[in-house]
């Protein structure tokens, strides 16, 4: 089976956040079980340097306004397993960032999309390629399907190819006037409610719900909190109509990459075996780093986050004064975006010098400093589609301490003295005082040494690899394929 993956990101080459992960991680595990998984994303200005192969010949847009030729070249170097196309237009896409500049959104970034998700359907005519299932991922790779449908509806009497769309983010779903989708050179009846429009705007993301063959997202728990009104963003009703072709597939992470027994960036390798002397020497860095003094029975919790509303840091922010006067907990903190949380937090740091540290911005190696440093890891979300660092956290050795709530309910077992051995603590409420109590819970585990050594070898030793999710998607590009098969695909439209 030959599945391409169509993305705006792509680890290690160009990420934001946890797709660029999911798209540079997943395909890994798909070849490694026999599946031809390749990768198209645009090059951007981050990627230029990389060694690649020009592919002859030019993919020509069918905008109505003017010509946009782009071309593709191939990065297939021994160290990737993965074949990745990159779709060269400097003009769209040499820039400073993947979406936005200067915490702007691209005005274009309609046109862009469209580029995108029409050379993935274009690209077997350049290479001697061709996939069975187009998988694009989030509203920017989200048109794929419908130009897949318009050109096979044009072309094939028997549809032969499929389209699958994962949902990472339903927050983010691109929007933007008419007047883009007029240029889209995408049929005209793909308008309209039961197509890209969702109230008289165009939504990028509704249009590759309407038209995907199957639906995916990351989480089962966030597969079933889409479908509703609190939590999906105003698209739910085209997620219920669609409800039998959606399915929450948990998200794994690379174990080769996250391993605390060979990771260089971390001061001493941690055993699950036996993780306390790798934990202490690690923990001892980390608060020398950030210039913390501890008592060795002072817990240290952990936050490696964006700071924005999802996120939930304000809960945190609310209670912090509380928890580092009482002398209750250390905390480092790195994460950057809301200048009023960014401001807040320095501003604590500034009156509890001894107790919380806090770095500004994102750098990937100290993140898993922090995950093998601390004891505990904080992710108060207001929603979360799956989570990675939570499986980060765990596989460090730091116990989690999030909102029940998306991938978190997925992967986070809390003991209630019936189920099986707890790996961290639940929270129900997006409030300060329920986390508050979720700490104060946690703290007294920790006072218990034997207790919270059983929950920390339980969390370093929860599976989190890609195999099942690998597995159950290949059942789901079958599932598209026969799906392509049995329906008039050129003009496969759902009503709200």
């Amino acid at each position: 089976m030959k599945i391409l993956f169509v993305s705006p990101e792509v680890s290690p080459f160009a990420r934001t956040g946890g797709l660029g992960e999911v798209v540079g991680s997943l395909p890994i595990a798909l070849r490694k079980m026999g599946v031809d998984a390749r990768i198209i994303c645009p090059l951007h200005r981050c990627c230029k340097d990389l060694p690649l192969n020009n592919i002859s010949g030019e993919i020509s847009f069918p905008s109505k306004h003017s010509k946009i030729r782009s071309k593709i070249a191939l990065f297939d170097k021994s160290e990737s397993s993965v074949p990745v196309y990159f779709l060269i237009n400097h003009e769209l896409f040499d820039r400073e960032g993947i979406y936005s500049g200067e915490n702007t959104d691209y005005p274009d970034n309609w046109l862009r999309s469209f580029v995108l998700s029409h050379a993935a359907t274009e690209i077997e005519s350049l290479v001697d390629w061709k996939p069975d299932v187009l998988h694009s991922h989030d509203w920017m790779a989200a048109p794929t399907s419908a130009y897949l449908n318009a050109k096979l509806g044009k072309f094939t009497k028997k549809p032969d190819q499929g389209s699958v769309l994962t949902i990472h983010n339903l927050e983010h779903q691109g929007s933007f006037s008419k007047h883009e989708f007029d240029l889209s050179g995408l049929p005209s009846k793909y308008w309209g409610m039961n197509g890209f429009e969702h109230h008289t705007s165009l939504n990028l993301l509704k249009g590759g719900i309407q038209h995907a063959h199957k639906l995916t997202t990351v989480s089962p728990t966030y597969a079933a909190e889409i479908k509703t009104q609190e939590f999906g963003h105003g698209l739910e009703k085209s997620l219920q109509y669609r409800g039998a072709d959606l399915i929450g597939i948990l998200n794994g992470i690379n174990e080769e990459i996250w391993n605390p027994m060979t990771d260089p960036n971390i001061h001493a390798p941690i055993d699950p075996k036996n993780p306390f002397a790798g934990k202490k020497a690690c923990k001892d860095v980390l608060l020398e780093e950030f210039k913390l003094n501890l008592n060795e029975q002072i817990p240290l919790f952990g936050v490696v986050s964006r700071l924005y509303h999802q996120k939930g840091l304000d809960l945190l922010l609310e209670i912090m004064p509380q928890l580092l006067k009482d002398q209750e907990i250390g905390c480092v903190v790195l994460g950057s975006g809301n200048e009023k949380q960014e401001k807040d937090f320095l501003k604590l740091a500034k009156q509890f010098p001894k107790a919380l540290g806090v770095q500004i911005g994102f750098d990937d190696k100290l993140a898993r400093r922090i995950f093998a440093g601390s004891d505990f890891f904080l992710m108060p979300s207001r929603f979360e589609p799956c989570g990675l660092a939570q499986q980060y956290a765990m596989r460090y050795g730091s116990i989690p301490i999030a909102r029940k709530t998306g991938g978190l309910s997925d992967t986070i077992i809390q003991s209630n003295g019936k189920n099986k051995p707890a790996n961290g603590y639940l929270f129900k409420d997006a409030k300060p005082d329920s986390l508050l109590q979720s700490i104060n819970r946690a703290t007294i585990d920790w006072q218990e040494p034997d207790a919270f050594l059983k929950i920390r070898k339980q969390a370093m030793n929860t599976p989190c690899s890609w195999d099942l999710a690998a597995l159950k998607f290949k059942e789901v590009y079958k599932w598209s394929l026969k799906e392509a098969r049995i329906t008039d695909t050129g003009s496969r439209l759902f009503s709200n």
